[in-house]
């Protein structure tokens, strides 16, 4: 029994029991206690599709709505055209193949397939005029994604049917998930990719990990997105964060369920928290083993990333609050005494001011940066210790 289940363990035991306001959309659906929301989760008989550059993909669409159609669109609608390219064959064996080619551009597209059905009827007593009646338009729209070959894709899971059988979560309280990953290289974050059952907003965060996630961001790694439920859900990173070792991804919201992998591995898979008094996290499979699986929560990750194997002299610490209303306190850290100011700069780079240095010792150091007179926006800013560049990072103030 690892150290989580005996956490758990301790917790049951001291009379914190799980809260009944937890678990799969279908319990509390069968209960009458579904959120007063509209259904979102899709069905989606054609799968959706992530390639790299100039990679084709090639799918058998014959049966996907349980019948032969009686006609096809051979060129299925794609709403962004610059990505991609996609048709309709029949093969040798009468089956339908739907085809997506991927260009050299990174990104998001659906994709909608159309099958018409129909049966006949004669309108005459000779049998010689006919016309169609219950007809039928079957459609499925599918989501492709295409990004550079560079890319790489962290995950605990892979099957995630956007079916409430394969949700977990709460209808009425806010709660977070959180899925840990340790990297044996350094990357640079791009893209998350995640899905919830129904629209709404989340907070996000990647923080660092050891036993349990941690609390303070890294970097700049952070912020609020909002959620389409039932559908798969990016949040782009800008950030050049570079991620190395371990590190998890977490996600608060309230009154939604996220998808999972029934099938994906558990044990790095957390849910926070048991009750309003409490502090830890746990696997849902401790709750239960028909709570097993991996959160759907996707990395896409730049590899190659150069990093100096020398510990840094000095560390740039990220300010707070972030975002920022007025003033926010800057802080770093010094493993050798020097000389240190901090620069500021507007989105454009032009230099906006400069906080005064002065000679600091070994230690954790900070500084107010008042913003009055700024206008509102992303504002960057650089520690420079004894003339030299050691690191930048980004802020936003908001009026």
């Amino acid at each position: 029994m690892n150290f989580q289940r005996i956490m758990f363990v301790i917790i049951a035991v001291c009379g914190i029991v799980f809260p009944a306001e937890y678990g799969r959309l279908p319990d509390f659906v069968k209960n009458e206690a579904k959120p007063d929301s509209s259904t979102v989760w899709l069905e989606n008989p054609i799968p959706d599709i992530t390639l790299r550059y100039n990679e084709k993909d090639t799918l058998d669409v014959t049966w996907v709505f349980n019948d032969f159609p009686k006609y096809y669109d051979s060129s299925p609608v794609v709403e962004v055209t610059s990505l991609l390219t996609s048709y309709v064959y029949q093969d040798a064996n009468l089956d339908l193949k739907l085809v997506v080619n991927a260009k050299s551009i990174t990104g998001h597209t659906d994709v909608t397939y159309s099958a018409y059905f129909w049966d006949w009827a004669y309108t005459d007593s000779t049998h010689t005029d006919s016309i169609a009646v219950d007809s039928l338009i079957m459609k499925d729209t599918f989501k492709v994604s295409v990004y550079d070959p560079d890319i790489e894709i962290f995950e605990w899971g892979s099957a995630y049917d956007l079916e409430p059988q394969n949700t977990f979560g709460s209808p009425s309280k806010e709660w977070s998930a959180a899925l840990d990953f340790d990297l044996d290289s350094s990357y640079v974050l791009k893209e998350i990719e995640f899905g919830y059952t129904y629209d709404g907003t989340a907070e996000w965060k990647i923080v660092p990990f050891d036993t349990f996630p941690g609390d303070t961001p890294i970097g700049d790694l952070y912020g609020t997105t909002d959620i389409s439920g039932g559908v798969q859900n990016y949040i782009t990173i800008e950030s050049n964060e570079i991620l190395t070792g371990k590190f998890a991804v977490v996600f608060k919201t309230t009154a939604n369920f996220m998808y999972m992998d029934p099938a994906g591995t558990s044990d790095y898979t957390w849910i926070y928290p048991l009750s309003s008094s409490d502090s830890t996290w746990v696997h849902p499979e401790d709750i239960g083993a028909q709570y097993a699986g991996a959160w759907y929560i996707r990395l896409f990750s730049l590899s190659g990333i150069e990093i100096d194997s020398a510990p840094r002299d000095h560390i740039l610490i990220i300010n707070y609050p972030n975002p920022f209303n007025n003033e926010t306190v800057i802080r770093w850290n010094m493993k050798k005494p020097g000389e240190a100011l901090i620069r500021i700069y507007n989105p454009k780079g032009e230099f906006v001011r400069e906080l005064s240095g002065s000679n600091y010792g070994v230690g954790t150091h900070s500084v107010i940066f008042n913003s009055s007179g700024l206008n509102s926006g992303v504002y960057y800013y650089e520690l420079v210790i004894d003339g030299n560049r050691e690191a930048m990072s980004r802020m936003l103030y908001l009026k």
